[in-house]
This record gives C-alpha cells, sequence and structure tokens, in this order.
C-alpha cells in the first residue's frame, strides 16, 4: 500500500512539476518576461507528445523518462535566467494544487487500496493499460489501439512513469490524477484578482467540476487532457491580449498555444483541435467587433498565426498517418463485457456496490457505458448523484433537487458570463461558447457517447466562469446593496452545492484492483471462442471488483466466469480453459494442462476437451 501511493503521488508530482518547467521554458522561448500561470498546461502538451516521439526509441519508456526529465530541467533553467518573480509566481498556486491533489485521493481512501480508477463503471481502461504495456516493452502484436492510430501521448507518459519503479497501473493513475492538478496549479495563479482563500476555491472547483470529476472517476483521462487543453488555451489567449509579459511577443507570440493544440492531437487525435480552433476563430471576432485595445492586440498577432501553423504542422506531420486511421474509427467505443454489470448509485448511494440505478444501458457503439444522452443539466455543476448518468428521481434525491440545483447553476452561469464580459475576458467566453457550439453539434449529428464527452468539455470553462464570479465581491459593485446581498448568498449556495456534488462523485468513483497487470489479455488469443474460468485471490474478487474487471478482460471467451481462489477437485462442468491471476504454478484443479502465461497470469486446458 505504501508503495502504491509513492508510486501514484510521485508520479503525479514529477509530472506537474516537468510541465510547469517545459511550459516555463517555451514561453519564454516565446519571449514572455514572466512567469504565465498557464506554463503547466504548456509543458503538459508538450510533455504527451515528446513522450510518443520518444517511446519508439530504443530504450522506450527509460528512453521517454530520461528525455523528458532533460528537458525538464535544461527549459527549468532556461526560465529561470529569462523570466522574473519566479518564486512568488510558483508559490501561489501551491495550495490549490494540494487541494486537489487530495480530492483525487479521496475515491483510494473511500476503497482502501490505490488501483484502476472506473473498474466497473467504465470498460476501456484494460485497452489502455495493454497498449501502455506494450509501447514500455513492444513485442510481439501490437494492441489494436496502437495498430488504428488511437493518440498515445498519455500511455507514453506513463510508460515512462513507470521506469521510476511503480507498477504500470500505479504510474497510469498518478498520469491521469495529475491532470486536474494541472488545471488546479493553473487557475489558482490565474486568479489574482480574488484572495488567495476564493481563488483556491474556484480553482479546485473548476479542476474537479462535476462532470469533470466524474470522468475521473470513470478513468477517462483523454477528456480530461482535453479539458485541461482548453483551459490553458483560452488563458494564453487572455494573456497574449492583456499580459503579453506572461504569454510572449512578436512572431513566436503563439508558440505556446501551438504547442497546447499539439498536445491535443497527440492525446485526442484530430477532434482535440475542434474546441482549440473554433475558441480562436471566435476570439478573434470577438477582438474584431469589439474594437478599441482589444481590436488593436488582435491585430497585432494576426502575423504570428502564421508561425503558430508552422510549428503546428511541422509536430503534427510524424502523425499524419496515425491521425488518418484514427479518424475512420472516431466514435467506435467497447462492447458489453460478457457477464459485466455496470455500477449506478444516487446521492449517499455506494457507487455501484447497492442498488442499481432504475434503467441498465444497452451497451453498443452508440451508448457506450451509458444509459442514453446523458442529461445537459448536470454541466451547470450541481447533480447530488454519484453517477452522471442518473436521470433526476433515478437516483436517492427526489427530482426537483436536481432541477433546482440546475436552476441555481444556470442562473450562477450567467451571472458569471456578465461578469467576465465586464472584466473583457472574451477568451474565457470564446472558449465557453466553442464547447457549447461543439456539444449542441454532436447532440444533433452524433452519438450519445460523442455527445456525453462533448458536454464534459464545457464543464470546467461552466465552472470556472461562475464560481468566479460567485466569490469576486467586484462583481457585485454594479448591484444595488439588496441585491447584490441577494446574489452573494446565492453564490455562496452555488459553491457549495457544487463542491458536494464533485465531492459525491469521489467518494462513489470505483477503484479496481491495485495489482492489474496484462497477462489476461496478452492470453487473450488462447481461450478466445472457449468458456473459460477465471481465479483471482479472493480479496480481489470481493473488495476490488474483480469480477467486473475480469470480466471485461475475458470478453473474448464465448462464455465467462470469474472467481475466488482457490479451486480444488475436478473443474466446473462445461469450462475448457481456466485462467489464474497472482503467479500461482500449480493448477488450480485436476486434469489441466498448462497452454500459457504471461504476467503473473497462467493459462490451463481442461485435458478433456483437448481437440
Amino acid at each position: 500500500m505504501l508503495a502504491d501511493a509513492l508510486g501514484t503521488y510521485v508520479t503525479a508530482a514529477a509530472l506537474v512539476a516537468a510541465s510547469s518547467a517545459i511550459g516555463a521554458g517555451i514561453l519564454a522561448a516565446a519571449g514572455a518576461r514572466r512567469l504565465a500561470p498557464t506554463a503547466p498546461v504548456v509543458g503538459l502538451a508538450a510533455a504527451a507528445a515528446v513522450a510518443w516521439w520518444t517511446v519508439r526509441l530504443p530504450g522506450h519508456g527509460l528512453t521517454t523518462l530520461l528525455v523528458l526529465l532533460g528537458l525538464a530541467v535544461v527549459a527549468g533553467a532556461f526560465a529561470a535566467r529569462r523570466l522574473e518573480g519566479v518564486r512568488p509566481d510558483l508559490a501561489a498556486p501551491a495550495p490549490a494544487a494540494i487541494a486537489v491533489l487530495l480530492a483525487t485521493s479521496i475515491p483510494f481512501a473511500v476503497e482502501g487500496h490505490l488501483g484502476v480508477l472506473g473498474t466497473g463503471f467504465n470498460v476501456d481502461m484494460s485497452q489502455h493499460l495493454f497498449a501502455a504495456d506494450w509501447l514500455a516493452d513492444p513485442e510481439g502484436l501490437s494492441p489494436s489501439l496502437v495498430r488504428n492510430g488511437y493518440p498515445l501521448g498519455p500511455h507514453a507518459l506513463a510508460a515512462a512513469a513507470a521506469e521510476l519503479g511503480a507498477d504500470l497501473t500505479i504510474a497510469f493513475t498518478g498520469v491521469t490524477i495529475a491532470v486536474p492538478v494541472v488545471v488546479a496549479v493553473t487557475l489558482g495563479a490565474a486568479l489574482g484578482r480574488l484572495s488567495r482563500a476564493r481563488a483556491l476555491t474556484v480553482a479546485t472547483l473548476a479542476a474537479l467540476a462535476y462532470l469533470a470529476a466524474s470522468y475521473l472517476a470513470q478513468g477517462a483521462f483523454k477528456e480530461l487532457y482535453e479539458a485541461a487543453f482548453l483551459i490553458g488555451f483560452a488563458l494564453l489567449l487572455r494573456d497574449l491580449a492583456l499580459a503579453p509579459e506572461r504569454a510572449g511577443r512578436g512572431a513566436l507570440a503563439l508558440l505556446a498555444p501551438a504547442v497546447i493544440a499539439a498536445g491535443a492531437l497527440y492525446v485526442y487525435s484530430w477532434p482535440g483541435l475542434a474546441w482549440l480552433g473554433l475558441a480562436l476563430v471566435l476570439w478573434v471576432l470577438a477582438g474584431l467587433v469589439r474594437g478599441g485595445a482589444g481590436r488593436a492586440a488582435v491585430i497585432a498577432l494576426l502575423p504570428a498565426l502564421l508561425a503558430g501553423a508552422v510549428v503546428l504542422a511541422v509536430a503534427a506531420a510524424p502523425e499524419l498517418d496515425r491521425i488518418t486511421k484514427f479518424g475512420t474509427s472516431v466514435g467506435a467505443v467497447a462492447e458489453r463485457a460478457p457477464g459485466s454489470t455496470p455500477g449506478g448509485g444516487g446521492a449517499g448511494g455506494d457507487g455501484g456496490r447497492g442498488r442499481r440505478p432504475a434503467r441498465l444501458p444497452a451497451y453498443d457503439n452508440d451508448l457506450g457505458n451509458l444509459f442514453g444522452q446523458v442529461n445537459p443539466a448536470s454541466v451547470f455543476g450541481i447533480w447530488p448523484s454519484g453517477d452522471f448518468r442518473v436521470e433526476p428521481g433515478d437516483g436517492a434525491v427526489p427530482a426537483p433537487v436536481f432541477w433546482l440545483g440546475a436552476l441555481l447553476g444556470a442562473l450562477a452561469l450567467a451571472f458569471g458570463v456578465v461578469a467576465a464580459a465586464r472584466r473583457g475576458e472574451t477568451a474565457l467566453l470564446a472558449a465557453l461558447a466553442a464547447a457549447a457550439a461543439i456539444w449542441l453539434a454532436a447532440r444533433i449529428a452524433s452519438t450519445p457517447y460523442t455527445a456525453a464527452k462533448a458536454l464534459q468539455m464545457a464543464a470546467s470553462p461552466v465552472m470556472l466562469i461562475a464560481a468566479w464570479a460567485a466569490l469576486d465581491r467586484a462583481a457585485l459593485v454594479p448591484l444595488r446593496e439588496r441585491w447584490s446581498r441577494i446574489v452573494a448568498a446565492g453564490g455562496l449556495a452555488f459553491v457549495v452545492a457544487a463542491a458536494l456534488s464533485s465531492a459525491l462523485v469521489l467518494v462513489n468513483a470505483p477503484v479496481g484492483p491495485d495489482d492489474y497487470t496484462p497477462g489476461v489479455r496478452k492470453l487473450s488469443n488462447r481461450f478466445a471462442g472457449e468458456p473459460t474460468l477465471l481465479l483471482a485471490p479472493a480479496d480481489t474478487v470481493a473488495d476490488q471488483r474483480g469480477a467486473e474487471f475480469f470480466g471485461w478482460e475475458l470478453r473474448g471467451a464465448s462464455a465467462a466466469t470469474v472467481a475466488a481462489l482457490p479451486g480444488g477437485g475436478e473443474p466446473p462442468a462445461g469450462v475448457s480453459r481456466v485462467l489464474v491471476v497472482g503467479g500461482a504454478q500449480e493448477p488450480p484443479f485436476e486434469d489441466l494442462k498448462r497452454i500459457g502465461s504471461a504476467n503473473r497470469v497462467v493459462l490451463w486446458r481442461v485435458v478433456e476437451d483437448a481437440g
């Protein structure tokens, strides 16, 4: 347990620190003179791209780790020489980083161990771990994610982090929880006009807005990265217009935004550019329409668009073949695993350990692990359920509570939009508008699965704009005294309700086996089409959602059963293959013949069924 905790948090802290150093160096190279709040996001995007480039070199994960460490040292030293006021700028976001890191630890504290986030909720992580394991040791047939052009920047980061000594599962968990910490660090430094306590609150809420926390809870890391890139991209555009000393000047002014766009390609492939590109277009149009200093700033930056486009094109060129492959399969999701049961849970529930929601999901390529369209009102951040898929009234809380919370969130957002417009935050509003437009297009023309991802992208911008206004005393100045008291009280209620909603998600987040290895998937071609029994340690099955997790791993079998060790006697009737997880070398039943092993998983064949 201690080793897993160290591996998880050392990985997360190392990625946040390296991202901050790399991003600061890139911004300094672009002409910045002060440490920018956006440095961690810029560096995270660069790290994801560099990791994918280097993990395919000899040495694989170790090579990537050494390159990233060297890049962080060089970029950090360069930034320290070129930038002013680095120490105080580094200290400002530290409380937000600690708060979010503690919040992301809630699922592990509740479950009592560290492991795979989302087990029993989202069935995809096993494929991601298998791909990351192959990147670290590319022997045999490459996984389908590699062959199909799936963006593997985070997987490469996990392979590099595993070289620090952590199990790959733990490394991937650390790489995942680092992302909301990066968002919190960025926002903790960007909200300078608020007091430290208020900035801490807004940064924490935006980093773990209800839908963002929901995607973290199901281990859907790719969407978290893209949302972080959207926030960082918008704040960079803001600094380009209002604080160029923190964003850069001249022909390289759009270097950092181009790096974020490149990172989006290596994390989310070509769809990742949609949010950033539309936000940029809307921001440029808003600047031109507004006139004055804003228009002059936008016009001055237009030549830099060419340099930014060149940087993005150079970064994307090595991936064109994979981007094309991914484009032919985007939107495809996993089918339901044999024998798996989706989790649920409403307010006060147990995240799938108690009663199920009234409606069970239809697992297909349109729904994935959803029950149907995700309710768009959940984007406002107040949704009293541990499962974002639950409709009002389907959980433990009456439907009117959902709608009242959504109404409060909508009012907070409306007030926040007005306040942001008064502050001249056109970049943040452009990001919000871009996310809303893409969600609407997905809702109309795409699948519920895709629309849900698009809705999650809007969650952090919505919470940032709404919570910022709710806790900003300056936003109340234009109001009359009576109305200012009412709005202040409503803002406080919104913040508390949003915090409780996100906390409920994290409390109910499932955590899978803490000692997962990809051995079952590596042996899948040897039990495909056969009735298969998997035996795992009793605590893994009973306490760590082993039945749900390995049920997904056994999806290639004609029939699948998961049970606890030990076996004994004759194998169950109708079973032709037996898998034993945990490294035991002795046969669990009589009349078995060993036919394979991988990563502490042994595969046996029932002798009577041998053809």
